[in-house]
């Protein structure tokens, strides 16, 4: 065996435990990305990786069609009388294991037959019950049985029963070796003939009997039977037969004789080397895992997509909110142009200008909610409503409306959802506290009055570069300062105007003439041409604070089980499509 091939199935089942693992808290989508891969995991838990640890058996299974004597063979196998053995056609429901102590203990644990649910053999009439689920499998002990060997008796290959299909593939994975039991009617069945070309296809070992035989002639007819049955499978082996007139009575110690000199089968099964036999099923079954772990990645691609979709739908959503949101600046922002002002003015001019500095802050609030954006949603009121409380009043009717939209767009998007989704997030979103969230929101977006520090640089650095590249507008407004540095009102003018970046058209809003005047003249210096590029940072922090208080209050809450369900894929489908890359280089290579 290539050593390559051992160390990419020893760290894809260490890739697969814990991604497994971090899926299991969520059922849901545990069940969509392992359930129909149980028997693929199953082939490495209990096949592949025993197999390279030394640790596997040969398993015999005894197959065959309808009524061909499987629960005989199986009995002389095991020289006890384990399996009913009855004359009606498919009368085993179920396979039944027999196996030396140690073996048995593994069988119940599940480790050996992984393809079906092992219960302990009680009585024997269980095997053809057929009410029993049909992936139960019987394990009785045997202790003449050597170690390295587990017999199976098992239903038909070709029952019209449809959940013996899925039986028999089961029975084909779990077995290493398969006694093929037939007759003169059942050799050229072609249900029969498939299952044992696929069988053979895969490297198992396949030892044909032709039971019910003519023993006239040294068994000629069986002979050229049991030729053609080879022929047609494609393989080679010793035969055996077991004469017509045979009778199993009590004599459980009875051979099955083999053809030209071969040992009876018991014996031979024996002898059977068992590493290479190991190795040569080992080698096919990592080419069939090879080829279903792909399929497997390709479903938790697909579970892994549907999952970030979810996200990025009900994220966007947020984003579109947030673009609904035009924040209008208070008396901080406006605050840093008077600032500035106030440290470009002579020692005289800041001395009067200090001494009206309240009078200018509390006029400014008149600004705060002076932009276009305000001006076109507000619809600005009498001037008695342009208020600091009434500036609050509009963020707060803004977000209310922003939070109500989202919430109800949450709960239609979750029912367009596919299960099993649908139901992680519209559970969520319905039982969101849409008045509780609101105050959240609310409180989390407005409570940032106070200016940041990037803010503040960028407004400084602004300001100072417009004031050395404008000599001209400078010094006209440094003209214009100093006739109205005595006159509060105009300062209160200026402020507004650069707390809320207002137009030529917005001049007439400002409390008294000179405050307009002032406006105007400075309107006319275009300064305001710059009060958008003056702004736009702020406005981008009063956004970005509106999104994250979205995200913790609506997203988080309706989305958790969503990221719970996506951060192992996150976390692990690189690693395990990078082992699978790996298995399959070993694997061609």
């Amino acid at each position: 065996m290539d050593p390559t091939v051992g160390t990419a199935l020893t760290q894809l089942e260490s890739a697969l435990n814990t991604f497994r693992a971090e899926l299991e808290p969520i059922p849901e989508i545990h069940e969509r990305v392992f359930d129909d891969a149980q028997e693929w995991l199953d082939l490495l838990v209990y096949k592949l990786i025993p197999h390279l640890s030394g640790e596997g058996c040969l398993v015999v299974a005894v197959a065959g069609g309808t009524n061909t004597g499987k629960s005989t063979v199986f009995n002389l196998l095991t020289h006890q009388v384990i399996s009913p053995m009855v004359n009606t056609a498919a009368a085993t429901c179920h396979p039944v294991v027999a196996a030396g102590t140690e073996r048995t203990a593994e069988c119940l644990e599940g480790k050996l037959i992984p393809e079906f649910l092992p219960v302990p053999l009680g009585d024997a009439a269980d095997a053809v019950d057929s009410s029993i689920s049909f992936r139960t499998v019987f394990v009785h002990e045997v202790s003449s049985i050597p170690h390295h060997l587990v017999i199976m008796d098992t239903p038909d290959v070709d029952s019209i029963d449809k959940r013996n299909w899925e039986v028999a593939d089961h029975i084909r994975a779990a077995g290493d070796v398969l006694v093929a039991v037939m007759t003169g009617e059942k050799y050229k069945d072609n249900r029969v003939v498939e299952f044992f070309r696929e069988a053979a296809a895969s490297g198992r070992v396949i030892i044909p009997i032709m039971n019910k035989a003519n023993p006239a002639d040294d068994f000629d007819v069986a002979r050229k039977q049991l030729a053609e049955f080879q022929s047609d499978v494609g393989f080679e082996s010793p035969c055996f037969v077991i004469a017509h007139d045979f009778d199993i009575g009590e004599n459980v110690n009875r051979s099955i004789e083999g053809l030209d000199g071969t040992a009876e089968l018991r014996t031979y099964i024996e002898e059977l080397d068992v590493q290479e036999i190991k190795d040569r099923v080992f080698q096919q079954t990592v080419e069939h895992f090879a080829s279903n772990t792909k399929s497997f990645l390709e479903n938790a691609q697909a579970v892994h997509s549907e999952l970030s979709d979810v996200v990025e739908q009900f994220e966007h959503l947020v984003l579109s909110a947030v673009e609904e949101y035009e924040p209008a600046p208070g008396k901080e922002v406006g605050g840093l142009f008077h600032e500035f002002v106030q440290a470009k003015r002579g020692t005289l001019r800041r001395w009067i200008g200090s001494t009206s500095s309240s009078i200018t802050k509390g006029a400014a609030a008149v600004g705060r909610g002076l932009t276009s954006g305000f001006r076109k949603r507000a619809s600005l009121e009498v001037e008695e409503k342009q208020t600091e409380e009434a500036l609050v009043e509009f963020h707060q009717n803004q977000i209310r409306r922003i939070v109500q939209k989202l919430i109800t767009q949450y709960i239609e998007a979750a029912r367009t959802l596919g299960d099993p989704v649908q139901k992680m997030v519209l559970s969520s979103v319905e039982e969101l506290d849409t008045d509780s969230i609101i105050e959240q929101v609310v409180e989390d977006t407005l409570k940032t009055d106070n200016i940041s520090d990037e803010f503040r640089v960028h407004a400084q650095q602004m300001l100072d570069s417009w004031w050395d590249e404008h000599k001209t507008k400078r010094m006209a407004l440094e003209a214009l300062d100093t006739g109205l540095a005595v006159m509060p009102a105009a300062i209160a003018g200026v402020t507004t105007v650069f707390t809320g970046g207002l137009g030529a058209g917005e001049v007439a809003l400002a409390s008294t003439a000179a405050g307009a005047t002032f406006s105007a003249k400075v309107i006319e210096l275009q300064f305001g041409d710059k009060m958008f590029d003056f702004i736009s940072p702020w406005k981008k922090e009063q956004l970005d604070f509106l999104n994250q208080a979205l995200l913790e209050h609506i997203v988080t809450p309706s989305l958790q089980t969503v990221y719970d369900a996506r951060d192992p894929f996150e976390n692990h489908l690189g690693e395990l499509e990078s082992c699978q890359v790996r298995l399959t280089d070993a694997v061609e290579g």
